[in-house]
């Protein structure tokens, strides 16, 4: 377990807060803070930053600290060692910091060991990407951190954020291809009553995103008096990783049809299973069977011989439903 504390609710570290020796007049916990240690760090930084721990300890009014004797190092202390030195010095915990440098960055770890026991008490460790001159602001973060008892992700004030975290996250970048697409729509419970296959055609823009797939497309159809215009938005989940892979989805349309009756628009819904071919290559050919739900209803034509003794009856409405058949190329 990371902390001890990250599982209590917020209201229960707002209750421990104001339950702390600060907020109800109970002395200060006695902390030992050892010699710091650290890789590819200088001592002089190792020194600075040890003082600097101090500061933000005691200004907290929580905690009075002592000081063994001894010189920071490359090697950090034992459990066994931190508490039999908080052990000598009366402290009820021993504070270890350490400092990594790698490459343009540091990371900054804080371990609370109990005195005697050796038990790690708080434990948390945070990055600085902005130099030396960042070392105050992330040691007071910890801090508080392990004042409050919550992760130092979350224990952020104005004046603790770190350069990282003003950065934004870096995007990977999806790989994009815009094609031409042709279709077939064959439908059933239509207005005449039978299945006309509507044809058409329109454009896509396919977005690649490795571990899913997603694309916009507009289309126009027309044949023999039917006809539908539509823009769409899908999402799919390829099933291989390779360059011919299978994926299933669905489809979101905003669609008007003329099926043989009024003519009607609303929102078409379509699970679809589809191929794609070229997924590594700059031209890319598509092949998709989808099953299309129309959740608006189209009624069925007025017949130029109505009875005129009921002028206002309204024919019924068919919500139409069947098969779509799509082949794209894509470049």
């Amino acid at each position: 377990m990371k902390k001890s504390l990250s599982f209590i609710p917020w209201f229960a570290f707002s209750i421990a807060f104001w339950v702390s020796p600060v907020a109800s007049g109970a002395a200060p916990r006695v902390v030992a803070l050892l010699p710091p240690s650290g890789d590819n760090v200088a001592p002089e930084i190792l020194r600075a930053s040890r003082d600097i721990l101090k500061d933000h300890l005691q200004r907290t009014g929580a905690y009075t600290v002592v000081e063994p004797s001894g010189a920071p190092s490359t090697e950090e202390p034992t459990a066994a060692q931190a508490a039999a030195q908080a052990v000598a010095l009366g402290a009820d915990q021993a504070l270890v910091l350490r400092l990594i440098h790698f490459g343009t960055s540091a990371r900054v770890r804080l371990t609370a060991y109990a005195a005697g026991s050796g038990q790690v008490v708080y434990w948390d460790s945070t990055v600085i990407s902005g130099g030396p001159d960042e070392l105050d602001t992330v040691i007071q973060r910890l801090v508080h951190a392990m004042q409050i008892g919550k992760p130092v992700r979350d224990s952020a004030e104005i004046d603790t954020v770190t350069e990282k975290e003003t950065n934004q996250l870096t995007r990977r970048t999806a790989n994009k291809s815009f094609g031409l697409h042709l279709f077939t729509y064959l439908p059933f419970n239509t207005p005449t009553g039978s299945m006309t296959a509507l044809p058409g055609g329109g454009l896509f823009w396919l977005y690649d995103a490795r571990s899913w797939m997603a694309d916009i497309a507009v289309d126009l159809g027309v044949a023999d008096g039917h006809g539908s215009y539509a823009a769409s938005i899908g999402g799919y989940y390829p099933l291989l990783r390779e360059d011919f892979t299978p994926y299933l989805g669905g489809v979101v349309r905003w669609a008007y049809m003329n099926l043989g009756g009024q003519g009607a628009g609303g929102i078409v819904l379509q699970p679809t299973v589809g191929v794609l071919l070229g997924r590594l290559s700059s031209v890319q050919l598509r092949g998709e069977v989808g099953y299309f739900i129309n959740t608006f209803g189209e009624r069925e034509r007025i017949p130029t011989n109505a009875v005129a003794s009921s002028p206002t009856s309204e024919p019924p409405k068919h919500f139409s439903n069947g098969f779509l058949l799509n082949v794209g190329l894509g470049f």
